[in-house]
């Protein structure tokens, strides 16, 4: 029985951590795309929006060279890129 309770205690700890992740970019409409921005910098300084700016810009260059030939296709390859992802991850993609 203590067993059980405890891996209870795991999970329902667990869940709680999960749902206290970073804030995500959420890439399904353009107002939904600003305002989830607005949510992942609001915490941030200076210099780490400056830095996410910059990883943004550097992703969405990489993607839109690798579908120029078709625009529509480049923006919703962009969406794909970024939908889900938190700051430190589109961060780490820039660095690729």
């Amino acid at each position: 029985m203590k067993k059980f309770i405890y891996l209870l205690v795991v999970v329902g700890f667990s869940f709680v951590l999960a749902a206290c992740g970073a804030p995500t970019i959420d890439a399904s409409s353009e107002e939904a795309m600003k305002a989830s921005m607005e949510e992942v910098t609001k915490d941030m300084t200076e210099a780490e929006k400056a830095e996410f700016g910059a990883a943004m810009m550097a992703v969405s260059m990489k993607v839109a060279m690798e579908n120029m030939s078709d625009k529509e296709k480049a923006e919703e390859a962009m969406k794909e890129a970024l939908d889900g992802k938190t700051a430190e991850e589109i961060i780490e993609m820039s660095k690729e």
